[in-house]
């Protein structure tokens, strides 16, 4: 059983390799699932975790504003515990 969270991220998140960021996180915390840029400047992760402390690590570690990226939001579209696990990896999608 895994956790899933459909998570849409504000800020200053497009052109700045926030993607690569967050896919980097995933995989160093054994997250599956993926990220993607939506038309409206926001960045869409669907992400599988199989704890709750890698999950919360993960939001820790997207969360991320420094000199290039600024996150000022992560809104939980969806979050749900015993879920069938769905993905094997994290990828980018386009």
């Amino acid at each position: 059983m895994a956790l899933r969270a459909h998570l849409l991220v504000h800020g200053n998140v497009q052109g700045v390799n926030y993607r690569w960021v967050v896919q980097a996180a995933a995989k160093s915390l054994g997250i599956r699932g993926w990220v993607r840029n939506l038309d409206d400047g926001t960045v869409e992760i669907l992400c599988e975790s199989d704890t709750e402390k890698a999950y919360r690590d993960f939001l820790k570690a997207i969360e991320i504003k420094d000199k290039i990226r600024s996150v000022e939001k992560i809104q939980i579209l969806e979050f749900s515990k015993n879920s069938e696990p769905e993905f094997k990896y994290f990828a980018i999608e386009y």
